[in-house]
């Protein structure tokens, strides 16, 4: 009897010491649950949804509710958090397999459906006939007219070897055309060229950081090093534009330019275990050669990693204007309805901890960007150059007289023939570009409260007028060589584009193949 109290002793103590553990554990959960706020917030929706539920009195479309719900949540964070629906991932998963199934076109709207901006060199809308400048007016029986592009693009987009019936209008001839192009895997363009500028500069224009890009590029220099016999100046790397990509395909790349043990970027997230460093590895095959990086305010995230690692490790000159300053790095979180959620995650910096966003900073559109240290003003970012693009002058000028602008560069060019012409064929086709100054004059005129400052008024308005209309004449020789471009690129492709016009007359390359020569500036 006394062995038996014993053992239900030890059983009771046991037992007790066990519910007391249970009892604090549940303490402490309890705590933790009331100081977590998404737990707590996360109770308080499901009473909201619950109360709706039982007393609202219509039917309830409930995934549309939950998801304005998680709309609005994110509208609080920083701009480049969002909700990402099922597409929208769809998409993302194709960047991150390097490639899409598609017919390899670049399109914009245009008001009768999709006006073709770039016919992909080798694609199946190239080898169908399809030409830049070209429209796509339906899809199958179905009309773009007036179409959403997004809802556009899907439907030229589809399953590997299924048919595209596409009706095509050719400005040009004003003829419309039938076309059955059957869809293949377009894989992503990440470097439209690669070659040699005049002065024996390695150039390549690299597009974007999804998935390939820094193997694409690795085996460019590769390519170019390998079969050519001149001796290499430097390097110039084209990232004006380049949005950015993937994280990694960014260490990738900048690792092929320095030596083992260089700092190439560092995370930091919102805990210190978040830290992280990213050094090379391994000393880069590319790491001797003197090197220039070609950036504007559209380079920006993983374009800005590459930029501010070569330039803050010493091994590059950058050339062109401040980035966009874009120095957050985003994760993605699927959603069991299948959506997403992309979520800001971290920031990153440079060698001596320089970041691009300030602590705090994630609400703002961006941050303070990558200062150039040769700077060059682009024409191409001009709004008298953008009103040109938007309204297609360019274009179709270049669609027009093709042959003659192709023969022309062959010969002793009449340049102030051409932008007479091309000034002539705006006019025409109701171009019409007002400078700030212009508008102000006028808005003086109009307000003028006396006969003298009327007077002063025209005569300033008259001059503004005249400066808008010089403009042509100022940026002759860009406007000249992009309208070389689009024909080259219509007749040849892209890569004779650059070759033959482009690596040797744009102004920002010559003026980064400079800067390569010259010791004190890198």
């Amino acid at each position: 009897m006394n062995q038996n109290s014993a053992i239900t002793k030890r059983t009771l103590v046991a037992t007790s010491i066990i519910l007391t553990l249970i009892i604090i554990f549940c303490g402490l959960m309890s705590l933790i649950v009331l100081s977590d706020p998404a737990i707590k917030y996360s109770q308080v929706l499901t009473n909201a949804a619950t109360a709706m539920r039982s007393s609202y009195s219509e039917e309830l479309n409930w995934s549309d509710i939950f998801r304005s719900a998680i709309q609005a949540m994110i509208n609080e964070l920083d701009p480049f958090s969002g909700y990402v629906d099922h597409e929208q991932l769809t998409q993302f998963e194709e960047e991150l397999s390097g490639g899409y199934y598609g017919i390899g076109i670049s399109v914009i709207p245009h008001d009768s459906g999709l006006l073709i901006l770039d016919v992909r060199e080798g694609s199946p809308a190239a080898v169908a006939g399809l030409l830049t400048g070209d429209i796509i007016v339906k899809a199958d029986t179905i009309s773009l007219a007036g179409m959403n592009v997004v809802e556009a693009v899907r439907l030229i987009k589809g399953e590997e070897n299924t048919v595209f019936n596409a009706a095509i209008y050719r400005p040009a001839t004003e003829d419309t055309f039938q076309f059955e192009i059957v869809r293949n895997r377009i894989d992503f363009l990440h470097i439209p060229f690669a070659g040699f500028t005049p002065d024996s500069a390695v150039y390549v224009r690299l597009l974007d950081f999804n998935a390939g890009a820094a193997d694409d590029f690795k085996n460019a220099l590769d390519t170019l090093t390998a079969n050519d016999t001149k001796k290499i100046k430097g390097i110039i790397i084209d990232l004006r534009g380049n949005p950015g990509g993937l994280f990694l395909e960014a260490e990738k790349l900048a690792e092929i330019f320095l030596n083992e043990g260089e700092f190439i970027v560092g995370t930091s997230g919102r805990s210190r275990w978040n830290e992280e460093t990213s050094v090379s590895k391994k000393n880069g095959d590319y790491s001797r050669f003197p090197l220039a990086v070609i950036v504007d305010n559209g380079s920006a995230s993983a374009a800005e990693i590459v930029a501010g690692a070569l330039k803050y490790s010493g091994r590059a000159v950058l050339v062109g204007d401040t980035t966009f300053g874009k120095g957050l790095v985003q994760g993605f979180v699927r959603l069991p309805d299948g959506d997403g959620l992309r979520l800001t995650i971290s920031r990153y910096y440079f060698e001596g901890h320089r970041f691009i966003n300030p602590l705090d900073s994630a609400a703002k559109v961006h941050g303070i960007g990558l200062p150039p240290d040769i700077y060059y003003s682009f024409i191409e970012e001009s709004p008298f150059y953008l009103q040109l693009e938007r309204e297609l002058i360019l274009l179709r000028f270049a669609h027009k007289y093709q042959e003659e602008i192709i023969l022309s560069s062959n010969t002793e060019v009449e340049l102030d023939k051409w932008i007479n012409e091309l000034k002539k064929f705006a006019y025409e086709n109701e171009f019409s570009y007002k400078s700030e100054l212009t508008k102000t004059t006028e808005w003086l005129v109009i307000d003028s409260d006396t006969p003298k400052i009327k007077r002063l008024a025209e005569r300033a308005l008259e001059t503004a007028k005249s400066m808008d209309e010089n403009l042509f004449q100022k940026h002759a020789d860009f406007l000249w060589m992009r309208l070389r471009q689009i024909a080259y690129e219509r007749k040849f492709g892209t890569y004779r584009a650059y070759k033959d016009v482009i690596v040797s007359e744009y102004g920002p390359i010559k003026t980064a193949a400079g800067a390569l020569f010259k010791k004190d500036s890198l």
